[in-house]
Parts: C-alpha cells; structure tokens; sequence
C-alpha cells in the first residue's frame, strides 16, 4: 500500500479520529459522544457472536484481533468476552487515542501495522479475527493480501469476519460517481466537503474473489451476507469463515 494511505489514515486520527471510524455525517468535527460511541461497538460484537453461534460456529475466548482497530471502539467490547485482544491499526494518531481511552483494558494489546501485512502476528495465534469498515478504503491487491494474511493467523477451528464492498451499485447515483470518476475524482468532492485531511477512500473486492482466497488459503465459509457498511453506492457483504483443520 502507497504512502497516500497511510498519510490520510494519519490524518484522519489527528483531527477527528472518532468520525473516521463511524462516519455519520452528523458527528463530524468530534461531535460523538463517547459513551454513545463504544455502546456501538458492544452491540455490534454481541450481534456478530450471536450470528456465529447461531452458525454453530463460536470462537474459543482466548485470542481475538481486531483489524483496523481505530480508537478502540471494537476492542472495548472483544475484552470483555476473549482473555486477550490485540488492536492493529495503520494509524499511531488512532492508537495512541485507544491507548489513552483504553488505560482500564488490561488485557488489550495495540499494534502499529505496517499497512502492507499481519508480519508481527504469529502463525496460526487468532481465535477471532474481526475487521469492519477497514478493508474497503484498500486497493484491491492489498485486501488480497491482507485477507491471505488473516487466514495465515488464525487458529485451525478459528473464526474469520470481515467487511468489503463487491461492486458499486449502479442502480444509483454515488455509484455511477465512483464507477465513473474513481476515488482520485470523487477525492476532490471529498476535500471540498470534510477538509483536506477527510479523505476516506472506498475501493471494491469482487465477491468471487474473495471466496477464491478464502478457499486458497483453507478456509471453510460459513456465510456470506449483504450489508450496507459501504453505504449507498456500493453492494457490500460480511464474510464469515473458519479455517479447517490442519490450515492455516
């Protein structure tokens, strides 16, 4: 991944950390509340365990990662259920307001991620691997390898879920906009509109793509389900996996 990600996820974490990880237009200019904000991240994780358990598909508690972790909206709720959480994010600006919000979880570790793999994660180590609303402002080849990357770290019998839109939806009028002018033209609108440090990027994963890796790599899906994480203009899904016995 170029520089250009990196500086604008820098960015990001330094003025308004908490609207680039949840992006309603209304909490713009840090305008979330914070008990507000990380109530969110407990009702998402408490919605993805119960659908995995549905799945018959639970993790064991030891280990969980959350990718693209930001200020630790997620990792606040992971802890409460996993011995061990490790954040990883791209952004020092975000983990540094993690670390700060965070003084209390004793059992949460932050990781600075080089933006290209998962190197300081150990092989087969994961028991939960989560990732929302991070993979989608990658390029294409970077999810790739990203995606390869979270299979190499979770455990054989571990869970895999994460978020990224498959297409842009052309039965609507931001999807023609991003077909058309690309995230260098519509980074234009997005400087006009939030400033010259709130450029969120979105970039698409064809859904067959992400089934070949997940299949390269050993993973068994679980489910495969529409979402609206990317927002309107995009088809998005949630990919649920777990990595067979003797893979990893």
């Amino acid at each position: 991944m170029g520089d250009r990600y990196k500086e604008q996820w820098e960015a990001l974490g330094r003025t308004d950390p908490y609207w680039a990880v949840l992006s309603h237009p209304e909490k713009k200019g840090d305008r979330w509340d914070r008990a507000e904000f990380f109530a969110t991240g407990e009702a998402e994780i408490a919605a993805v365990l119960e659908r995995l358990d549905m799945l018959n598909a639970s993790p064991a508690p030891g280990t969980a990662l959350d990718f693209g972790c930001g200020v630790g909206r997620l990792c606040r709720a992971l802890s409460a259920r996993f011995e061990r959480v490790v954040g990883v994010d791209v952004s020092e600006a975000m983990l540094a307001e993690a670390r700060t919000v965070g003084v209390d979880l004793v059992n949460v570790e932050y990781v600075r991620n080089d933006g290209e793999t998962l190197a300081d994660v150990p092989d087969r180590s994961i028991d939960l691997l989560y990732s929302n609303l991070v993979l989608q402002h990658m390029p294409r080849a970077r999810q790739l390898a990203f995606i390869a990357d979270f299979c190499r770290v979770v455990r054989p019998g571990g869970v895999l879920v994460f978020q990224t839109p498959s297409r842009h939806d052309l039965g609507t009028l931001k999807g023609w906009l991003h077909r058309l002018a690309g995230n260098r033209g519509v980074n234009l609108i997005r400087r006009m509109r939030h400033g010259p440090d709130g450029v969120m990027e979105l970039h698409c994963l064809r859904r067959r793509e992400v089934l070949a890796a997940l299949a390269t790599a050993g993973a068994t899906v679980l489910g495969v389900e529409r979402n609206t994480e990317a927002g309107l203009g995009f088809v998005s899904y949630r990919y649920m996996a777990v990595m067979s016995e003797g893979e990893g």
